[in-house]
């Protein structure tokens, strides 16, 4: 056992009486069914009793489910059950941990068709006899199209108790499916555990009853994952208790002189939240819901997102009364930014639908075309027009950008700087099936870029152009299964070799530069006890998170994931899209328009924002707008902002971090460090300190500076602000500072 497990042993065991070896949870009053509502769950199986319905797994119960992905990881087997309805389970014990949930599973296809809009019951037993480290078995039960991009109608997270438990989980199907299109699966994609799994039946009831008179164990499993929680909160809690351990000294090396490159002001980028005074620089407009985006009536589709709805919530919920007015959404985006002194990234449809109404849900027999879409075109035919003709059937893109131009200027006019082709078009067949249900080709992602791109760029030809905007790994490998992969990657290898090929043979083609960027989107898959991108901060989530952003650049990081499972080697995520641009289309800048790690609103993941604002500077990443959990015109989470800050405010007096990334090293296992100079050559610092429990006495070595002190600013665990220190003496070109646990320091030299 390490010193610091038995440190948080030690302190859990002043709350708790001990460490003890892992065992089931015992039963607990506060996650047991309260008697009204087990009479309710009774009263809703026997309603259903007498209802004709079709088992989707022939009767077969747990048999026909056999392990898919990773199974190395785990090992099946039949287990005789006493006193209950069953007389046999399938224990499922997972022996080692994997990167995703769905990386290894247990699966069954469905025996008989199913129609769009059934009404489906899910029933089965369940039980923990060895639980996970955090006190917890579980799994999650998942009813989604057998092939990508494995369409959901249904993904519920489960926790299994000690004593055997009744689930039943009621849904419609989301599309229709042939007998064995379909899937139902158990993700067992967790850290090892052993649970018992009993009774299977997944049960179509057609259209014969509603949805609400199936039986739901809802209310009852949630309070019971409710109850784990607080017990695991208040676990977490004695973990990261008490005085922090003294690590002794941790060296950081600073070099000046060396420069490595300068920074991009675009790395401080946000989407459509609002900037509260901690620098943005630049603010993008963009997500789902902008592929179907009509600027004409400012009306855009939520996909499946939400219900399918077309309505112009994207434009009233940044708090704008004149959408009934054409492109008022992005005219008034792109003002207040220029009030606020960003940059913005407009985003323009490649689609061959957008949305004609804001009438709400639009059904699948109204997919396009049909008259709840008007056509969307490149290029209008004949002159522009700042008042639209609403009744043609038909939304010009050219036009759309001609009006941002008229009423804002061109982009080196102060108007819409970047123009971003659509967002994540891998994903279109399940975000957007009612206007492209078909999956998404290279040769159609060549031939929409070019004429979305060539359109945008004849209106303004100062304007740059964000193209690819790709969701993940998948789509950067092969478009997320197109039909034409294996065509193309036998040539190009991957879709984002193709993609770059494709756009420097097209700029050949049109003597200019159509795409200016590459775009991609990133959500990490590492996982501690939950994966890093959710709100979880137990103390094995925290760990995780702060040792991801390594995975942008690190050579000697491997994280938890399921790619650097597969690849067998570290991502250095940056530095390879780098290297893939150097060899397909070089000149080509690199941008991340989606990002998130997760808990904004704790001092993990405020760090977490700060090692990635320092890496995107340092790396060479040309733009990044930071996601979260969302866009929409919300505030950006406390310790997410006070991250901003760090770089871009931090003494409240517009005091930012330097545009010349020079060199600086460290223990990246431990600690993060940036080094910048400003045009004065002022040499400011950052210093993140990843662990949970140790501070460390920092020697920060600078070479050849002109720092006789610096003023210092603190960012901790305490409250998400930027605490002002005394000044800290450089003697003999040296910094000795404390650096406490689960914190970043900035030095700002003074000579």
């Amino acid at each position: 056992m390490s010193m610091q497990a038995f440190y948080r042993c030690a302190l859990l065991g002043l709350m708790l009486g001990g460490c003890i070896k892992r065992t089931a949870p015992p039963p607990s009053s506060s996650a047991s069914e309260p008697p009204q509502a087990s009479r309710v769950l009774e009263a809703a199986n026997a309603r259903i009793a007498n209802v004709p319905r079709v088992d989707l797994l022939g009767g077969h119960e747990t048999r026909d489910f056999v392990p898919q992905g990773e199974v190395q990881k785990v090992e099946l087997s039949r287990v005789s059950v006493h006193q209950q309805a069953f007389g046999e389970a399938t224990r499922l014990r997972v022996k080692e941990g994997s990167g995703l949930e769905y990386a290894v599973q247990l699966q069954a296809a469905t025996t008989a068709p199913v129609e769009a809009g059934d009404v489906l019951l899910a029933t089965f037993y369940l039980r923990t006899e060895l639980p996970k480290e955090d006190g917890v078995g579980e799994t999650s039960f998942v009813f989604e199209l057998g092939k990508p991009p494995y369409t959901k109608s249904v993904e519920y997270p489960v926790q299994a108790p000690a004593e055997w438990t009744k689930v039943q989980i009621r849904f419609q199907s989301t599309a229709a499916y042939a007998a064995g299109e379909a899937h139902m699966n158990f993700h067992l994609g967790y850290d090892p555990e052993t649970i018992d799994l009993a009774g299977v039946t997944v049960e179509n009831f057609g259209k014969r009853i509603p949805l609400s008179q199936l039986p739901s164990t809802r209310t009852a499993d949630r309070r019971r994952e409710k109850a784990n929680a607080a017990l695991a909160a208040a676990r977490d809690q004695a973990a990261l208790a008490g005085p922090p351990v003294e690590g002794g000294e941790l060296r950081f090396e600073v070099k000046p002189r060396v420069v490595i490159r300068t920074i991009s002001p675009y790395v401080y980028g946000i989407n459509s939240q609002k900037n509260e005074g901690f620098g943005a620089t630049v603010r993008r407009m963009g997500g789902n819901r902008q592929t179907a985006y009509n600027w004409e009536i400012n009306a855009s589709n939520a996909g499946s997102d939400y219900q399918h709805s077309s309505d112009e919530w994207a434009c009233t919920a940044m708090g704008y009364k004149n959408c009934s007015t054409p492109g008022a959404q992005f005219l008034d985006f792109v003002s207040d930014n220029r009030a606020a002194g960003m940059e913005s990234v407009v985003t323009v449809p490649l689609v061959d639908y957008v949305t004609a109404d804001k009438h709400g849900s639009v059904a699948e027999n109204e997919k396009a075309p049909s008259p709840r879409w008007v056509r969307s075109l490149p290029q209008k035919p004949g002159p522009f027009s700042l008042s639209p003709d609403l009744s043609d059937g038909k939304v010009y893109q050219d036009e759309f950008v001609n009006l941002l131009v008229t009423k804002l200027g061109k982009a080196q006019q102060d108007g819409a700087h970047f123009y971003s082709l659509d967002n994540e078009p891998a994903l279109w067949p399940g975000t957007h099936p009612r206007v492209h249900p078909e999956k998404t080709t290279y040769r159609e992602m060549n031939n929409r870029s070019e004429a979305i791109a060539d359109a945008i760029l004849r209106v303004d030809p100062t304007a740059f152009v964000l193209g690819g905007v790709m969701y993940g790994w998948s789509e950067f490998m092969t478009l997320e299964g197109a039909p034409d992969a294996t065509e193309w990657n036998k040539k190009y290898d991957t879709y984002l070799d193709y993609f770059l090929a494709a756009m420097q043979k097209l700029e050949a083609k049109h003597g200019k530069r159509l795409v200016h960027a590459l775009d991609v989107h990133w959500y990490p898959e590492e996982r501690g006890t939950k994966r890093i991108t959710e709100k979880d901060v137990s103390p094995k989530t925290i760990a995780a998170r702060l040792q991801a952003p390594r995975s942008f650049w690190d050579p000697d990081y491997k994280g938890k994931t399921g790619i650097s499972a597969s690849g067998g080697k570290p991502l250095r995520l940056i530095p390879w899209l780098l290297e893939r641009i150097a060899e397909r289309y070089p000149g080509t800048k690199l941008a991340m328009t989606e990002y998130n790690f997760g808990a904004g609103e704790h001092i993990s993941g405020g760090l977490a924002q700060v090692d990635l604002l320092g890496i995107f500077g340092r790396e060479g990443m040309y733009l990044a707008n930071y996601w979260g959990d969302g866009a929409g015109n919300t505030v950006l989470p406390p310790y997410t902002q006070a991250a901003y800050r760090l770089y871009r405010n931090y003494d409240g007096k517009n005091g930012r971090f330097g545009d010349t990334a020079v060199a600086a090293t460290t223990d990246n296992a431990k600690a993060s460090i940036y080094a910048a100079l400003d045009s004065k050559k002022s040499l400011s610092m950052i210093v993140i300190n990843k662990e949970l429990h140790t501070a460390f006495t920092g020697k920060i070595y600078i070479a050849g500076a002109d720092c006789k002190s610096a003023n210092v600013f603190v960012l901790d665990g305490t409250e998400p602000t930027l605490r002002p220190m005394p000044a800290v003496a450089v003697k003999d070109e040296q910094i000795e500072y404390r650096l406490p646990p689960l914190s970043a320091t900035l030095f700002a030299c003074r000579p």
